[in-house]
């Protein structure tokens, strides 16, 4: 909503100021642009602090010159801290060892190397407390993420059913500073972390999930609940919260759940960023509420050192 008052006021200063005073269609509409830049430079309290200018380049250009969000100086080291990049890193070897792996009939990566990519990125609890085994790609869900962001980073190619390196493959492994930072561009830009789930918004955490990792950057010192950075990400997007849809569940709770699982659970927690706790309610009574509906379980998020090891915030009033 433009506030006609202040514009009025912006435009009687600049007038003065140049001593342009009946100013022509293209000086008004100079004048004009400048104060779109001005209000939209402005901090705002939903954005946690940062502009319209500032969100405008976390969603639609993140990493990129004016985002507030940068690559740090992170070293190859570094690079092994990543559960995701030491996957992508050794599938990439494995290729190039065998220079041409045959996939399965169903277009999935052999067993044999499902076991080891899984033996190297963040384990499934499913399959840690036994009650699924490792049989295939489609029982390990971080073998999955590796094996489509190889795909959409174009450094493997499928031909008659069998995965070989392309030429951009062999260039990023002899660089794993770049080859995480395309990874991570690819993460935050291409992966839609809904396919992985069944909730119905296709929207909540996948819209703004630079601006969760800013989130997690200013506030992940200390261990909070999930619902505090639920809180502030539905605050800078209102209208994803609508699409919270369950019918055993307010909005509230699913939209919370839907944001926790894809951002924290599944992206983050791949990129070694997060340290999750859980506890679920409990009651003497009753293994169920009083409406009926199972107890709420509690997250709780702490970040850990490698999120400021990879990116650097340029802009923002970061606490």
């Amino acid at each position: 909503m433009i506030d006609k008052a202040e514009l009025q006021r912006y435009l009687n200063r600049r007038m003065q100021e140049t001593g342009i005073y009946s100013p022509t269609a293209d000086q008004l509409n100079q004048f004009l642009n400048e104060w779109m830049q001005v209000i939209n430079s402005r901090p705002l309290e939903a954005f946690d602090g940062f502009s319209s200018s500032d969100m405008h380049h976390m969603l639609y250009f993140p990493f990129e010159k004016n985002c507030p969000v940068q690559f740090a100086n992170f070293t190859g080291e570094d690079c092994h801290l990543v559960p995701l990049f030491r996957q992508l890193r050794l599938l990439l070897e494995m290729i190039e060892k065998e220079e041409s792996v045959k996939l399965t009939p169903k277009g999935n990566l052999p067993v044999y190397i499902v076991k080891e990519l899984y033996a190297v990125g963040v384990p499934d609890e499913l399959i840690e407390y036994g009650l699924t085994r490792l049989r295939s790609e489609d029982n390990a869900r971080s073998v999955q993420l590796t094996r489509i962001v190889a795909e959409l980073m174009g450094i493997v190619k499928k031909r008659h059913n069998r995965y070989s390196l392309t030429e951009r493959g062999k260039e990023l492994m002899k660089d794993n500073r770049e080859l995480l930072s395309r990874c991570l561009i690819t993460l935050f830009t291409k992966i839609n972390m809904a396919a992985f789930d069944g909730y119905r918004s296709d929207n909540i955490g996948v819209v703004g999930n630079c601006f969760s990792l800013v989130l997690l950057y200013r506030y992940g010192n200390q261990e909070r609940e999930v619902k505090f950075y639920a809180d502030k990400y539905f605050q800078a997007f209102p209208d994803l919260f609508e699409e919270a849809d369950d019918r055993y569940r307010s909005r509230e709770e699913n939209a919370m759940n839907c944001y926790s699982l894809r951002v924290f659970k599944r992206l983050f927690c791949h990129l070694g960023l997060v340290e999750i706790r859980e506890e679920s309610e409990k009651s003497e009574k009753s293994e169920k509420s009083e409406k009926g509906y199972p107890l709420r379980d509690f997250v709780f998020i702490r970040g850990t050192d490698v999120i400021k090891r990879l990116f650097i915030i340029k802009k923002g009033n970061i606490s």
